[in-house]
């Protein structure tokens, strides 16, 4: 192919040139919003189409000049097609997107490529070509039905995505609406620049579409840095303010209500016909809230609301501040926590449920234990207590070194008085001597029921005098005890066995074995007496 470079190729070039430099800038933005990735694309396209058509505008020969006139509608129909996709993704839309619509999009630009590539059989798209002059490689293409069908395909989709971007202006904020007309005047300097070609405006043989992508270029580059697009992505009213859970009222300098959204509306009973009413008449039930609101800083509490029902909500005041940090307004966020506070009621009653339960569950745990371990009648611990309990003061007094010593009582002819008495005359014999026995313990001292008739005491820290004494003031304290049964008054005597750790027996076993010996020999020697271990050698 030869070249003959000219101004239109200059032009064209630096247009592919500026397309690409923006589309690197736009491409490290990428992930801010997904209105990126179609827009990166478009300005590809425009890189390609103003590629080819620099091509053309250089080339020599008409065969060659077709070819590349053939890719510009390539170009063109990508352009087109990802501007449209860009628009959709710009205003929030892409659930348009689907996989069906999307290739239903793709359908008309790919057919009118078709259409242009086989113009040789047809001739629908360009009838003719002419020569522009001499001296000079430009031609002339005349024009076809088939070319005013692709630019009307051109025309639908442009003006499809400038009409989106037209109604996001009139719905979004200021930074959107700024994005929203750059982007759209990107869009319709190529199409100005084609209609002037359609319309014969222009000298023969130049069409200025490709060449008004260079200022499609620039502003798209002005939309990228200086407005921030895709860094400062905008988000609609409707989808940040207007769907929100969250209650959301603005109040002025004043704390006049100045916006209110719905969940806000429907928390407080407040409607929009309110708006520019001071605070305190809109919330005259409600005094807290006008004066945290006059705070200064950013409180937050929780409170009470009572509309048509109580509703329970966390209550954000946040100042509203200018760039010289001059307060402009207030931000009320209010949440509804009805649940989580009902939520922590159901909890604390079942905490309280649990620990009455846990109290219970350890005073049916002590009431067992004493039951396990003491006698029903006489209150006094029970022979399993005391196998117990006997091997470790054992084992203590073995550690720090004191001697224990254990009495173990027999009441004499026991079993004539429940004879005599019965068995509840028996058991008052029992119960009295039990009282004696507590009553004769010092602290420290362990008082037994060790079976039937027979009892135990054990005594830590004694000598065998002074434990021979205690066992002789019982046993008389028990002799001049008088048990009233009814009209029947019992009295009995009480046979007692002395045994001490560790002198006597080392072990609990052991000691338990001389104790019995000794009262053994007691009862033996006319009961109602006490015999130590000295009595039995």
């Amino acid at each position: 192919m030869l070249f003959k470079h000219n101004t239109s190729f200059a032009i064209l070039s630096l247009t592919a040139l500026l397309a690409v430099a923006v589309a690197a800038a736009a491409w490290r933005r990428r992930a801010a919003s997904s209105a990126s990735r179609p827009f990166i694309l478009s300005l590809l396209s425009i890189a390609f189409y103003a590629t080819v058509a620099a091509l053309e505008a250089a080339a020599i020969a008409l065969p060659d000049k077709i070819f590349w006139s053939k890719l510009e509608y390539v170009g063109s129909g990508c352009v087109v097609t990802f501007f449209l996709i860009f628009a959709i993704h710009f205003t929030h839309k892409r659930q348009w997107l689907t996989l069906k619509n999307t290739v239903l999009l793709w359908l008309l630009p790919s057919l009118n490529v078709v259409l242009v590539a086989t113009n040789e059989q047809h001739r629908l798209v360009w009838s003719g070509f002419l020569p522009y002059s001499q001296g000079t490689n430009q031609i002339v293409y005349q024009h076809g039905p088939g070319f005013y069908w692709v630019m009307s395909c051109v025309y639908l989709y442009t003006l499809t995505g400038s009409l989106l971007l037209v109604k996001a202006m009139q719905q979004s904020a200021r930074l959107q609406q700024q994005q929203s007309w750059l982007a759209l005047a990107g869009a319709l300097v190529p199409l100005l620049g084609g209609s002037a070609y359609m319309l014969n405006l222009t000298p023969a043989g130049l069409n200025l579409t490709p060449m008004s992508f260079l200022l499609t270029g620039i502003i798209y580059f002005v939309t990228l840095f200086r407005f921030r697009l895709f860094d400062l992505v905008p988000v609609a009213r409707d989808t940040l303010i207007e769907s929100m859970s969250d209650g959301v009222l603005v109040l002025d300098l004043h704390n006049r209500l100045i916006d209110i959204n719905p969940a806000a509306q429907q928390l407080t009973g407040i409607r929009v016909t309110c708006l520019g009413q001071p605070l305190r008449q809109l919330f005259s039930s409600w005094q807290v809230i006008a004066q945290l609101c006059e705070a200064s800083e950013t409180v937050q509490c929780e409170l009470l609301l009572k509309v048509s029902a109580d509703c329970y909500v966390e209550l954000h005041v946040i100042p509203l501040r200018d760039r010289c940090k001059g307060l402009t307004g207030r931000l009320l966020v209010l949440r509804n926590v009805t649940q989580r506070q009902q939520a922590d009621l159901e909890l604390r009653q079942a905490n309280e449920r649990l620990q009455a339960q846990l109290h219970e569950i350890k005073a049916l745990q002590t009431q067992l234990r004493e039951q396990a371990i003491r006698d029903a009648l006489t209150g006094l611990f029970n022979r399993r207590y005391f196998e117990e309990t006997l091997p470790r003061e054992l084992a203590r007094a073995a550690r720090e070194a004191y001697p224990v010593a254990v009495i173990l009582m027999d009441i004499d002819f026991f079993k004539q008085v429940n004879d005599t008495y019965g068995h509840q005359g028996g058991d008052c014999v029992l119960q009295a001597f039990g009282s004696l026995l507590r009553d004769h313990s010092q602290q420290g001292d362990i008082a037994c029921r060790y079976g039937g008739e027979e009892f135990v005491l054990t005594l830590p820290a004694i000598t065998l005098k002074d434990v021979y004494q205690r066992a002789e003031q019982i046993r008389r304290s028990f002799q001049a005890m008088r048990v009233q049964f009814g009209s029947a008054t019992i009295c009995t005597t009480l046979s007692l066995g002395v045994g001490l750790f560790p002198e006597h027996g080392d072990t609990s076993q052991s000691l338990m074995q001389v104790v019995d010996q000794a009262l053994y020999i007691a009862k033996a020697a006319g009961r109602n007496c006490v015999r130590c271990v000295e009595t039995v050698v």
